[in-house]
């Protein structure tokens, strides 16, 4: 039920009503805060579904991309035969055929050999480096290749963007265009999003709607579309009812039917204490009022209450008057229902000075980037990059006559849509308790899994503010944080698996070489005497790890204890690490509050099973 900060008994209809007890702005949020509108979950077309909120964790069913394929134009080569080609010199090449797009080759590139092939067909067997167009050349059906190339260059390797079982989006997320081409990436047709109906309405005889005649003494309505307007930026889905008549009984009629149709009522008008007010009245009769008036300029004629247990605001008239209360008000409530509250006003375009130095191509460049506060960091793959996309806020544009942005520059930020930037970016080792930190934080926070080592760059470079680290020695530069310690089990469909006794016929998970959890497999299949176990595919999550054991993809996955009970395998205790976090010289206020999170009681009673606190958490 709601409390009632101020009763107001009922009045006559012409009978004028004092503001006597105005509430405080702060108590007014802390009011509405505590009765928030109840959010479903809708499932719609992936067409239908930009700018709602996400309402699922996304995982990849599928490896993105599927094979390895052509990053350019060229010619498919074995790099071995292309370490002598220079300039001056070309190394000849036999072509052995070419590669058609969309269909799996049906050439293999043997010693001196190469096949044509475009950019994103298919590698073909024997091939592990591209040459580009420019690089080489065809003499009476040779080809001429004067410059070497490295293994896996110009080649994007199966699943180097996205791995099947990998998080991509999480819940909470609004569905601009980058999300939109993620969820197309791993091949969703369909998407879960949260849906607040927001009923919108304007009171008034006076108004009519815009197109309409203007008679005498007559206004268009302009907060229906406005508070609309506000209401969907927000993440609501507004249902725009019009124009409210402020004669009693339809004013009631108008108001219940919003309430039927709605999760969310707003009507701005007749708020006031005027002869010809009448929502007030209205509202105590058939709702409840949990308070009307609040000391704050524009605004102090507001209502909250509630009409068959959905809240109601009534906002001022005046246009500004409504956006500012709706924007102290009401955006808070729908951002906090919609579990987006940590996000503040959007803006197009941000300022920020670069984590670390850029080169362009010598050309007019588009480079992504994300941000992190003020600080800008580098992203771009390459145009073919899923990651890119998933991760960038948006780029900085590079003249084709700047061949060098120096770090610490300051640069402008086309963002990609509506964003706010986050306070604090994390890199290093991927754990489900970091999805539990960045659910307490009270401040938004990006996450770049990108393993210890390269974590620990990022920190030293200033391109990050922490690196959740695990294994760590000695360090050049920052402070390390104790985190907490997390059981590692060896997972699997078949309990008769998760021996490993000897050497093991079966599949097993691996773990990129950047993250320190490859180490932890090697350590423990060196124990377990099953150095020659066949690893398949190189994780970068545990997510991802559990899920390829779950699907059968694999027979045998190491990963936390967490992601096991929660896919429903077996599994058995192997080992134990412990995540600590690396702090830059650089201690802004935001991995403060980062630290004393972690610190909390609350992380530590939430902490997933297999988890504990280290003793000596925090500095």
């Amino acid at each position: 039920m709601f409390l009632h900060f101020l009763y107001l008994s009922r009045l006559p209809p012409t009978m004028r009503k004092e503001f006597r007890t105005l509430l405080s702005l702060d108590d007014a949020r802390a009011a509405v805060l505590d009765h928030l509108p109840r959010v479903e979950l809708v499932t719609l077309p992936l067409e239908e579904a930009f700018g709602r909120i996400l309402g699922e964790r996304v995982l990849s069913q599928v490896d993105v991309p599927g094979f390895d394929r052509a990053a350019m134009d060229g010619y498919a080569v074995r790099s071995a035969d292309t370490l002598e080609a220079r300039e001056d010199r070309g190394v000849a090449l036999e072509l052995a055929g070419q590669v058609p797009m969309g269909k799996a080759p049906d050439v293999v590139v043997g010693v001196s050999q190469a096949a044509e092939v475009s950019t994103g067909s298919m590698m073909p067997t024997g091939a592990n480096a591209v040459v580009m167009v420019e690089h080489s050349g065809v003499e009476d059906g040779t080809l001429l290749v004067r410059r070497p190339v490295h293994v896996g260059e110009n080649v994007h390797r199966a699943d180097g963007d996205i791995a099947f079982g990998e998080m991509v989006l999480a819940p909470g997320v609004r569905l601009t265009a980058r999300e939109i081409g993620v969820l197309a990436a791993v091949g969703r047709q369909q998407v879960k999003v949260r849906n607040l109906a927001v009923g919108v309405a304007s009171t008034g005889n006076e108004l009519v709607s815009p197109g309409g005649l203007l008679g005498p003494g007559r206004i268009y309505d302009i907060n229906s579309y406005s508070i609309a307007a506000a209401a969907r930026e927000c993440g609501g889905k507004p249902v725009i009812y019009g124009i409210l008549s402020d004669d009693y009984d339809k004013m009631a009629q108008g108001l219940r039917k919003m309430a039927e149709g709605c999760d969310l009522v707003l009507v701005s008008g007749s708020t006031s204490a005027g002869i010809g007010d009448v929502i007030y009245r209205v509202l105590d009769d058939i709702g409840e009022t949990v308070f009307h008036g609040i000391n704050l300029k524009p605004g102090k004629p507001t209502i909250f209450g509630a009409i068959d247990s959905k809240p109601f605001f009534g906002l001022p008239g005046y246009p500004t008057s409504a956006l500012t209360v709706f924007g102290q008000l009401v955006a808070p409530v729908i951002r906090k229902a919609m579990g987006t509250e940590r996000h503040n006003s959007h803006s197009p375009k941000a300022m920020g000075r670069l984590a670390r130095p850029v080169r362009s191509e010598g050309r007019r460049q588009m480079y992504s980037v994300g941000l992190a506060g003020d600080r800008v960091y580098p992203l771009d793959k390459g145009s073919g990059s899923i990651t890119s996309l998933s991760q960038a806020d948006g780029v900085i544009e590079i003249p084709d006559d700047v061949e060098y942005l120096d770090r610490g520059e300051k640069v402008e930020v086309r963002l990609f849509g509506d964003y706010s930037p986050p306070e604090l970016l994390v890199t290093g080792e991927d754990c489900p308790a970091l999805d539990l930190l960045a659910e307490l934080l009270p401040i938004p926070i990006k996450f770049v899994f990108s393993g210890t080592r390269r974590g620990v760059i990022s920190v030293e470079d200033g391109m990050a503010d922490l690196a959740a680290v695990s294994g760590i020695g000695q360090i050049r530069s920052g402070c390390l944080v104790k985190g907490y310690i997390r059981e590692l089990v060896m997972m699997s469909r078949d309990p008769d698996l998760l021996m490993l006794d000897g050497l093991l016929d079966g599949r097993m998970m691996g773990w990129s070489r950047e993250s320190e959890m490859s180490r932890v497999l090697a350590e423990v299949l060196s124990e377990k005497g099953a150095e020659e176990i066949r690893l398949v595919g190189r994780a970068r999550t545990h997510s991802a790890v559990a899920a390829s054991v779950a699907a059968g993809r694999v027979d045998l996955g190491l990963a936390v204890r967490a992601v096991a009970e929660r896919a429903g395998l077996e599994f058995v205790k192997v080992a134990e690490d412990r995540i600590d976090f690396l702090v830059g010289p650089e201690e802004r206020e935001p991995v403060r509050t980062f630290v004393k999170t972690l610190k909390s009681e609350k992380f530590r009673s939430r902490l997933p099973a297999g988890m504990r606190l280290h003793p000596g958490a925090g500095w």
